[in-house]
């Protein structure tokens, strides 16, 4: 339904916030806002707060963020316009209705009708004597009657006319048969079928409702794919296979798993990965990656092992480059021995499958690999400091198309950190690089780095709000101390927030950290006059002065490697680490004039 411009703004001034929000999140009034757990993320302790006045909601823990529209897009799984309709339907306020063009709009319902005519001659051919071959076909690709009935799946018998033939019976014209895509023309006028003794697979829009076909050759007869041609409602660009039936799933599991074709889609679907959607045969594109982004935050692209899909999915990595931002990301799963998530799921089962997904690469990753590859340097040879200039030029390239600025600096830093670690320790796997500047050494520990600790600790125990604390620096679930003890306790303390223990010091006393429980009372005694909003400040500062003791302790490390050695590499990954180094204390005196 179309509506005007100005009419979401209307909804967004008529509808309370924590109307909507109250119907999925119980809500708790907190001053002038409301506070409750997060729908869009697991949570004990609550971070989610809805304010009326300003007509949004926000969570401090994982950055949700939006109005009543956003919100029921999110929360129902629905496009922007059908959220709108629903909103609208559910407080009875009425929709002015931009209307089409009569005649236009009669033609697309009849021309809709025409589809759905043709999918159910399709389907009915498949169970039919002509559909033997078909069938099998299908039964050794291990789809049974049941998935097949689900995905409407269907048969074009080795006809130039029968399609037609049936549609003329059924008083359809010429014209209108054109308009489907299906049918085709030849010099002479003739009408003719364009699917001839291929399996059908319906495609169908986000309504469901079919909108074009694939087609696949049972023979050898080429293109193996064959697909409607577009059509004022079919545009390949804009269209993803199994898109209604996964958008629920999507929304649940918090992702969308991208595969290369409709086997693969159908495979992942019936074996329970639901959250599954497919390209149409072209290459996935910028409106195809909207269109996820629009229900998910997190698209995981998993095409064939082969050199084909690595080149498809190399491609997807640069156009995702514009669209990605700290809370959108893109992932790469590649399958080993150039298998196909349908030959995959059938080997190893969906759980092996899911457990891949879980651990794909993330795009700054999986740029560098695409690069070694791009420029045919082995991944794990030797990298010269030639190689390493080609590399970072190639990356730094890339980068640039990144819109979002968090997103770039860190994909800077990240492209820096990697290519300064490789001529420190070249038989570390690329693809599970962690910086050493950020990893914590285990034989660095003095008392400095476990005060440092403690302080911290006792500021999540004192702000419980700090146990979900992130920022552009910082996760502080992920943050790992050079003591391990310490990182254990902090790790417990957060644990023990999560689920609301309202005595947290009376529980470690009792754990296996009562050893240091003693030093962090002292330090909750001169915590006591501090208010949250100064504690966010300087918790913040022992955070950047924790990373800072690793870095000074890396730059030390260099120097005595380094000793006796002045060519220009080695002075520059000095440099980069001083770079780095300063860039901290920098911050660390920012915020401390801050609470001046």
């Amino acid at each position: 339904m179309l509506f005007p411009k100005d009419f979401p703004d209307k909804l967004r001034s008529t509808i309370l916030t924590s109307e909507i929000v109250g119907k999925k999140v119980r809500l708790k009034l907190r001053g002038k806002e409301f506070i409750g757990l997060c729908p869009f993320h697991n949570e004990k302790t609550p971070s989610f707060s809805v304010n009326d006045q300003k007509g949004f909601y926000h969570c401090f823990g994982c950055g949700a963020h939006g109005d009543v529209i956003s919100f029921v897009m999110n929360s129902d799984g629905l496009d922007y316009r059908d959220a709108v309709t629903k909103l609208a339907d559910d407080f009875g306020i009425p929709i002015p209705q931009i209307k089409l063009d009569q005649v236009k709009e009669d033609r697309l319902e009849h021309d809709y009708l025409i589809l759905e005519k043709i999918c159910q001659f399709f389907e009915k051919n498949l169970h039919t004597e002509q559909g033997f071959e078909a069938r099998n076909y299908l039964k050794k690709r291990s789809l049974t009657t049941a998935i097949a009935k689900k995905f409407q799946l269907g048969f074009a018998p080795a006809s130039y006319e029968a399609l037609t033939n049936f549609l003329k019976t059924e008083n359809f014209t010429d014209a209108d048969l054109l308009r489907t895509g299906v049918i085709g023309q030849n010099d002479r006028k003739k009408i003719y079928d364009k699917f001839r003794n291929r399996i059908i697979f319906p495609i169908t829009d986000k309504k469901n409702r079919v909108i074009a076909f694939g087609g696949r050759a049972i023979g050898d007869e080429m293109p193996k794919y064959l697909n409607s041609s577009e059509t004022e409602f079919f545009k390949k660009n804009q269209t993803l296979y199994n898109f209604y039936n996964a958008r629920k799933a999507i929304f649940a599991k918090g992702s969308a798993i991208v595969v290369e074709g409709y086997m693969d889609a159908i495979a992942l679907a019936s074996s329970g990965i639901e959250n599954v959607v497919a390209g149409l045969g072209t290459a996935l594109g910028t409106e195809h990656l909207k269109e996820l982004f629009y229900t998910t935050d997190k698209i995981v692209i998993c095409l064939d092992g082969d050199a084909a899909g690595i080149s498809a999915a190399k491609r997807v990595s640069e156009i995702a480059l514009p669209l990605i931002n700290a809370k959108k990301n893109i992932y790469f799963a590649i399958l080993p021995n150039q298998m196909d998530p349908d030959d995959f799921v059938k080997k190893f089962g969906a759980k092996e499958l899911e457990k891949v997904f879980a651990n794909a690469a993330p795009l700054s990753e999986s740029l560098f690999d695409f690069a070694l590859i791009e420029l045919g340097i082995e991944k794990n040879q030797k990298i010269s400091a030639e190689n390493k200039a080609k590399i970072e030029a190639n990356l730094a390239a890339k980068i640039t198309a990144i819109q979002d600025p968090s997103s770039k600096k860190y994909f800077s830093f990240f492209v820096k950190d990697l290519l300064f670690s490789l001529g420190r320790n070249q038989k570390k796997n690329l693809g599970n690089f962690t910086s050493k500047i950020y990893a914590t050494p285990q034989n660095f520990s003095n008392n400095s780095a476990d005060s440092l600790a403690k302080n911290i600790i006792a500021f999540i125990i004192h702000f419980p709000e700090l146990a979900h604390f992130r920022d552009d620096d910082f996760n502080v679930t992920g943050v790992q101390f050079s003591n391990e003890s310490l990182t254990l306790l902090k790790e417990s303390v957060i644990e023990l927030i999560e689920n609301n223990e309202k005595d947290l010091l009376a529980a470690l006393e009792k754990s296996q950290f009562n050893e240091d429980i003693a030093d962090i009372k002292n330090i909750l005694v001169r915590l006591a006059p501090i208010d949250l909003d100064s504690g966010v400040i300087k918790f913040r500062i022992l955070l950047l002065k924790d990373l800072l003791l690793r870095v000074e302790q890396q730059y030390q490390e260099s120097h005595q490697e380094t000793l006796g050695q002045f060519d220009e590499v080695t002075n520059q990954k000095i440099k980069e680490i001083f770079n780095y180094k300063n860039s901290l204390e920098q911050k660390i005196l920012s915020l401390e004039k801050a609470i001046i």
